[in-house]
C-alpha cells in the first residue's frame, strides 16, 4: 500500500467513525437515547454529575441535532473527497473541539466526555501523522 492509499484509508476511516458518532445526534429520539446512555455511564462509573447543567428540552436538543447534522455533512464530505486539505482542516478542528470539551468538563460536565476527548485527539494525531508521511 503506497502513501496515498494509506492517507485515503486514514481520512476515510475517521470520517466513517465520525459518521457513526454524529448520526445518532442528528436524529430526534435517537439523540435523546444517546444522551440518556451518557448519563447512565456517568452514574454507573460513580461520577453522579448533576444533569441539571444540560437542557434536554426542545431548545437544547435543537443544538444537539444541528451539531449532529453538521457532523454528518462534514463526514460525508471527507468520505466523498478524502483530500489532504480536508484532513488538515479536520485535524485542526478536532483540536478545537477537544478544547471545547475540556472546557465543558472544567465547568462541571460529566467526565464521560473524556471518551470524546480521546477520540478527537486520536483522530487529529493520526491524520497529522499520515499527512506528514505523505510530505516526506
Amino acid at each position: 500500500m503506497n502513501g496515498n492509499e494509506t492517507q485515503t484509508k486514514v481520512i476515510r476511516g475517521f470520517a466513517w467513525a465520525d459518521l457513526a458518532i454524529t448520526l445518532p445526534f442528528a436524529l430526534p429520539f435517537i439523540a435523546e437515547a444517546v444522551i440518556s446512555l451518557l448519563w447512565f455511564l456517568d452514574r454507573w462509573l460513580g461520577f453522579d454529575t448533576p444533569s441539571i447543567m444540560f437542557e434536554t428540552g426542545p431548545f437544547g436538543l435543537m443544538f444537539v441535532h444541528i451539531m449532529g447534522v453538521l457532523g454528518v455533512v462534514w463526514a460525508l464530505a471527507r468520505l466523498r473527497r478524502p483530500e489532504a486539505d480536508l484532513a488538515r482542516m479536520d485535524a485542526r478542528a478536532r483540536l478545537a473541539v477537544t478544547v471545547l470539551i475540556l472546557y465543558a468538563i472544567a465547568l462541571g460536565a460529566t467526565p464521560v466526555l473524556w471518551l470524546f476527548v480521546i477520540s478527537e485527539i486520536a483522530g487529529s494525531a493520526a491524520q497529522f501523522a499520515v499527512l506528514r508521511k505523505k510530505q516526506v
